[in-house]
């Protein structure tokens, strides 16, 4: 099947006897039409997750203890440090660059809300940035000829708890994927996730928000000299200290600071090829806030993420209080913030020095403003929304969109129009450029990988089919139109 036309939908059929699920598409309905005059038209992306899965500063030895059968599973929750489908992440993104393109001239921007990249570093920032203006990219590190990734059958100690797409090695029986959930054998995909993608870049602006994965490792440590080091170095740490208890990870994955790897010298480690270009990102080479009119929309990004660590958020006293000033210069604007974090995530209080401010005082100042019509987010891989009453039935839509890393990999188009005294915010979902179902033996470009990965993650064995329903969202979170006062009614 190609990809997906805009009045289908692509959903997950039951699994078959090794318990692998195969997609289809079924009819959805567009969103209702709106006459009026349009104030904005922009695309919402979040969690690009841009990734190098080759980097031995991240921890994927971790997750193993939340998969299924683990009796840590229900202490530690879902761990995601590793998932089957994270060596195609550029391809992905260069899919719905792709697919963006082919409606940009009806397009105002693109938002992107955060979690560009997966593990702060200089070269996922760049492979992001080069998919997004168009280039070259060249998205392997470490060895040139060779593929370090947990699940490279040529260049990495077998472990049976990682997907290893050409199958096992020699006498090993299959890995665990393979075997429990029917993952399939696909010859040559990690050499072909190590090509060179070519994007034509987006041909709209874009402008992207901080997230918690952006700034931090694996989302959730500070950075520090030991872990600068890390990434940069020629070991890569495959396990726990001897006779460490798995609790370790909790400090590892923790929600709220502090967080920290929890290696030690007798941690078990591999060799592998030390590359210069995984240099972790400093806190000054980030994404700072920004004021900018989009169309006839003020948009205002937050920044969210707590730089002590921990992978919820938070706001800063100082930037707290740039907001406050910019909401009320905005006032004869409509206005959509926009964060990484929704506000249901702001609960990471942890400080070494500024206060944070948290989700409640967050929401307040919003709807104090009721010039605020919308804020948009990510963090949850989930397409959701939420309505915030205020004051004389006004409110804003909070919403966030779901992630291209994770299951359905959709992005959001976003409309504002103006119209009889109430504004209608439309959305209709936008998957990427890849098939329905993948084509073996088709591995040529970054639409087949695309179409590779979306399968992956709809079969991620660590989402059932409720996660996989709560990340679709209801059918008020997807192709809608989402209905409000219009703050700026003239009177009189």
């Amino acid at each position: 099947m190609t990809s997906p036309t805009p009045d289908e939908r692509v959903v997950v059929k039951p699994p078959n006897e090794s318990g692998w699920c195969d997609l289809t598409v079924v009819s959805s309905q567009a969103p209702p039409a709106v006459d009026g005059d349009a104030l904005t038209r922009i695309l919402h992306i979040s969690d690009t997750h841009v990734c190098d899965a080759e980097s031995p500063a991240r921890l994927e030895y971790l997750d193993r203890f939340s998969d299924h059968g683990s009796t840590y599973r229900l202490r530690l929750g879902r761990v995601g440090t590793y998932r089957p489908q994270e060596i195609l992440t550029v391809q992905v993104l260069t899919a719905l660059v792709e697919a963006i393109n082919a409606q940009a001239d009806d397009l105002d921007g693109v938002i992107i809300t955060g979690d560009l990249i997966d593990n702060a570093q200089h070269n996922e920032q760049s492979w992001c940035a080069q998919v997004l203006d168009g280039g070259r990219i060249e998205p392997w590190s470490g060895d040139p000829q060779v593929s370090q990734w947990v699940g490279s059958r040529a260049g990495y100690p077998w472990d049976d708890r990682y997907w290893h797409p050409d199958g096992p090695r020699g006498a090993t029986v299959p890995d665990l994927p393979t075997s429990g959930f029917g993952f399939p054998i696909i010859p040559g995909l990690v050499e072909a996730a190590r090509r060179t993608v070519v994007s034509p870049g987006l041909r709209v602006p874009w402008h992207a928000v901080p997230g918690n994965h952006d700034a931090l490792l694996q989302g959730t440590v500070a950075p520090d000299p030991e872990i600068r080091a890390l990434a940069l170095g020629d070991r890569r740490v495959v396990g726990l200290p001897p006779l460490a208890t798995p609790l370790l990870a909790l400090e590892s994955v923790a929600p709220i600071g502090p967080a920290r790897y929890v290696h030690d010298v007798t941690s078990p480690t591999v060799g592998v090829t030390a590359d210069g270009r995984r240099q972790i990102l400093g806190i000054d080479e980030l994404t700072a806030p920004w004021v900018r009119d989009i169309g006839d929309v003020r948009f205002i990004a937050m920044d969210t993420v707590n730089p002590h660590g921990g992978w919820q958020g938070s706001l800063g006293s100082a930037h707290f209080a740039w907001l406050r000033d910019v909401l009320e210069r905005s006032r004869d604007h409509y206005v959509i913030v926009t964060s990484h974090h929704p506000s249901w995530c702001l609960t990471n209080g942890f400080t070494l020095g500024e206060p944070r401010h948290l989700a409640g005082e967050v929401v307040r100042l919003l709807r104090d403003q009721p010039h605020v019509i919308a804020w948009l987010s990510g963090h949850v891989h989930a397409h959701t929304s939420l309505w915030h009453s205020g004051e004389d039935d006004l409110g804003f839509w909070e919403i966030t969109t779901g992630s291209l890393i994770d299951w359905p990999q959709q992005s959001r188009r976003l409309e504002v129009f103006r119209t009889e005294g109430r504004l209608a915010l439309r959305s209709t979902l936008v998957d990427h450029f890849g098939a329905v179902q993948w084509a073996a033996g088709s591995l040529d470009t970054a639409a087949e990988l695309a179409s590779i990965s979306r399968a992956l993650a709809a079969n991620n064995y660590h989402d059932n089919a409720e996660v996989r329903g709560l990340r679709e969202g209801g059918d008020g979170d997807r192709n809608t139109v989402w209905w409000m006062p219009d703050p700026h009614l003239p009177t009189g």
